[in-house]
């Protein structure tokens, strides 16, 4: 059965950053703030110039600058020549999962460049939005998008999903421009127009390249990329006073016996009872994995729909936890494991319904 959800948890909006140095370049960068709700960066000289709250000085070294905000936006979009650009973000680029999407543009506005962290980045996705807002021709070089075929570290960032082993990503990539056929194992529905050397299939072997789309650990391909639907939710009930490193544990064991990878969990989820209990602060802290807490009367208007206990219900109100809570904390959820009882830790699992876009 599927339950209607107890919290809407909603993503942080991305943060966006416009730089100019040239008058006719912080004239383009208001424009585009304001429509992007990004901070701009222009020159000191040039600020009283302008109306808009969202407007910084750059009163240091441009490369100095450059290494203090870039990593506390999510999209750059420099107004200056890509040799600047690219001299003064060289010393903090690190790796293509976590850099900021960075974008260059003439201050014309005619032209604007996805240079940096164009897929999971979102600089190719601005770079189109950017060309909707001023007109401006979007130049984007990675080969997916050029021979237009499915890019997957776009699809998982989409479609609410983590790749496990990044490294393998380049293989598939290449493969796909180079016409060469990639099968697609996925427990889910998708939706949209598959290209034609994208085949879906149901069995898996090791000579072959896939993809695989799934948040259960037990399904293996030796060419393989994987791609974990961000899906799982992990209902707890402990005992008072339970350590982190007892809870993670437990759960460990419990994700082996249920074959689930733990890149799939969403949330943890526990009754308002257990809100402060510091072993599952600590968890959820360490893990990066948000705790929702599910009001107790919701779990009474359910409680008898899953596995009772009457200890559960002397210490805690209700006939059950981690159950319930599994399913109540986000919409479309059904059960699909029940609960584990370990020594002071209950756990159960509930995956969250989905289906992806291609």
């Amino acid at each position: 059965m599927v339950y209607k959800k107890v919290r809407q948890e909603n993503r942080p909006p991305v943060r966006v950053c416009v730089v100019a140095l040239t008058k006719k370049g912080a004239e383009l960068a208001v424009k585009l703030g304001k429509r992007t709700n990004g901070d701009i960066y222009i020159k000191n000289e040039f600020i009283r110039d302008f109306n808009y709250d969202k407007l910084l000085p750059i009163d240091e070294n441009f490369t100095s600058f450059v290494g203090r905000v870039f990593k506390s936006y999510d999209i750059f979009i420099f107004i200056m020549a890509c040799g600047i650009v690219v001299r003064s973000i060289a010393p903090y680029i690190e790796d293509k999962k976590t850099d900021p999407g960075v974008l260059v543009m003439d201050e014309k506005g005619e032209f604007v460049i996805s240079l940096l962290a164009g897929h999971i980045g979102g600089a190719n996705e601005m770079a189109c939005k950017i060309s909707s807002i001023t007109g401006a021709v979007p130049v984007i070089t990675t080969a997916t998008d050029v021979n237009n075929t499915v890019s997957f570290d776009v699809f998982a960032k989409k479609n609410d999903c983590i790749i496990e082993n990044m490294e393998y990503l380049k293989y598939i990539s290449s493969r796909l421009v180079n016409d060469h056929k990639v099968f697609l194992y996925s427990d889910y529905k998708i939706k949209g127009v598959i290209p034609d050397n994208i085949v879906k299939t149901e069995k898996l072997n090791d000579e072959s390249h896939f993809v695989i789309i799934s948040n259960r650990s037990d399904i293996k391909g030796k060419n393989a990329l994987y791609i974990r639907p961000v899906n799982l939710v992990v209902g707890i009930g402990c005992k008072k006073g339970t350590s982190k490193n007892d809870i993670e544990n437990a759960l460990k064991d419990f994700l082996k016996k249920n074959n689930r990878s733990i890149k799939s969990i969403k949330n943890f989820a526990t009754i308002e009872l257990k809100k402060d209990e510091q072993g599952l602060l600590e968890l959820s802290k360490d893990k990066k994995i948000p705790l929702c807490i599910v009001p107790i009367d919701s779990i009474k208007a359910v409680e008898r729909e899953f596995t009772p206990s009457t200890f559960v219900k002397e210490k805690t109100g209700v006939l059950s936890v981690a159950e319930p809570c599994a399913v109540l904390a986000k919409e479309k959820t059904k059960l699909i494991c029940k609960k584990t009882v370990y020594k002071g830790i209950t756990l159960a699992l509930g995956e969250v319904e989905m289906e992806f876009n291609i």
